[in-house]
């Protein structure tokens, strides 16, 4: 078929209405690669509901052992996307995202970052290099189970090792995109959200950075990636920067060391970095008056005098939206973004820790936070919340933003004539010529 057509014409003749019909049989990541084909192939499929890909997805499950995700974009609020899981693969637990990768726990409960739109995977070193788990194996070595603990008390998860996964990683973080090179750190908080570890891609080794006292009534709240060095906040407020991206030991600087006394009324606490360089700390209290509703506040976290500074609720965050959850947090400019709404905090409910934090009004579910009327809204109207007993099963997920521009700059550009071929032979649709320069199908 490839010869056959490279000889009859240029894919980019393909009619409008063909081409429609082809994409509505694929899923979402061949869909926006051929988007990406070329001027024509991008109106076909913005004229067949095909959003733009650099536009912020959610991401949604219903069960722990589902085959697929369903993708919502932004711009088309009623429309879902099906992605199955990679080849090869019987169960992931997503558990984050971050640069343009999501995160996920396997088979064995390994972390696994896999890209969804070009189907990239990048194993992660196993979870027997934490010193809190060690491998269960039967009898041809295979592993079974774990026991995990300080003391490795707990006995084996059953009936699988994939169990431990379901809860284990509370938030993953790369400090860049991975696929520039094996010169990144990964970051994970788990067990519990009490303890802290880092793997560099040029170690292959877990390797544990801090825990917190067991028993203690503290755990990390969120981690990211800022100016050359991992931050921590926990849900006291304790705000510790990292340094663990070069050979060296890692090495810890306190920021904020008594927290900010607000313990009993935070429901979490997010970390944030904007274009400009500062730290923000997105802090989600309940309302004095009102205990079942919540208030999302914004601080700036002052790095050199270690101190945090409040901001003003109605321009905490000028002509920017902010993206929180299981994912690393996202600050975004509306100048790129004109569909987002400015000065708003769109969030996912993360992993709360505290059992009477649960069915909170205005809490569970994908909201939109307005920070200058205090106000919250879904920010997909008809899709209901879904929220497990313990954990949520929605995330955001943003494609990085350097691989999008350069798609978005593509105009004119074609891919290999064999690409195309092959995303149309993948779908089993023939395209042949007649020989008097027309398209058309053949069943």
């Amino acid at each position: 078929m490839a010869d056959h057509c490279a000889s009859s014409g240029s894919w980019t003749d393909l009619p409008g209405d063909l081409l429609g019909l082809i994409l509505q049989l694929l899923e979402l990541p061949e869909a926006l690669a051929a988007a990406a084909v070329c001027t024509s192939w991008r109106s076909a499929a913005a004229a067949a509901g095909v959003p733009r890909g650099r536009t912020p997805w959610l991401i949604s499950w219903k069960t722990a052992n589902c085959r697929s995700s369903e993708f919502r974009n932004l711009l088309g609020t009623r429309r879902t996307h099906k992605v199955s899981l990679p080849a090869g693969r019987r169960r992931l637990e997503w558990c984050g995202a971050s640069h343009g990768w999501l995160v996920a726990s396997d088979e064995l409960s390994n972390l696994v970052l896999y890209h969804p739109f070009t189907f990239a995977t990048i194993l992660l070193p196993p979870i027997t290099d934490l010193e809190c788990v060690k491998g269960v194996y039967d009898a041809d070595g295979g592993i079974v189970g774990y026991r995990f603990g300080k003391y490795l008390q707990h006995e084996p998860s059953q009936p699988g090792a994939q169990d431990l996964g379901t809860w284990f990683y509370q938030k993953v973080v790369l400090s860049c995109d991975p696929s520039h090179g094996d010169d990144y750190t990964a970051v994970a908080i788990h067990y519990d959200a009490n303890c802290f570890s880092f793997t560099r891609a040029r170690e292959g080794r877990w390797r544990l950075a801090s825990a917190l006292p067991d028993g203690g009534d503290d755990r990390y709240a969120d981690c990211l990636y800022h100016d050359g060095r991992f931050y921590t906040v926990t849900l006291r407020g304790v705000v510790e920067a990292w340094d663990l991206c070069g050979l060296q030991e890692p090495n810890k600087e306190v920021i904020i060391a008594d927290g900010d006394k607000r313990y009993r009324r935070v429901l979490t606490r997010f970390l944030v970095s904007t274009a400009c360089g500062r730290l923000l700390q997105i802090r989600t209290v309940r309302r004095t008056q009102h205990p079942r509703e919540i208030k999302v506040e914004v601080l700036q976290v002052n790095v050199e005098v270690h101190m945090l500074v409040a901001l003003s609720s109605s321009a905490a965050l000028p002509e920017h939206a902010v993206f929180v959850g299981l994912k690393h947090s996202v600050c975004l400019p509306i100048r790129e973004f004109p569909e987002l709404r400015p000065n708003c905090v769109y969030f996912t409910t993360p992993r709360l820790k505290h059992h009477d934090n649960f069915g909170l009004r205005g809490w569970s579910g994908v909201r939109v936070y307005d920070l200058e009327s205090q106000t919250s809204e879904r920010a997909f109207p008809g899709f209901g919340p879904y929220y497990a007993v313990f954990w949520p099963s929605e995330l955001w997920y943003i494609p990085n933003l350097s691989r999008m521009r350069s798609l978005d700059a593509m105009d004119g550009f074609c891919f290999k004539l064999e690409e195309v071929d092959s995303l149309i032979c993948d779908i089993k649709l023939e395209v042949v010529d007649f020989g008097k320069g027309s398209w058309a199908s053949v069943s």
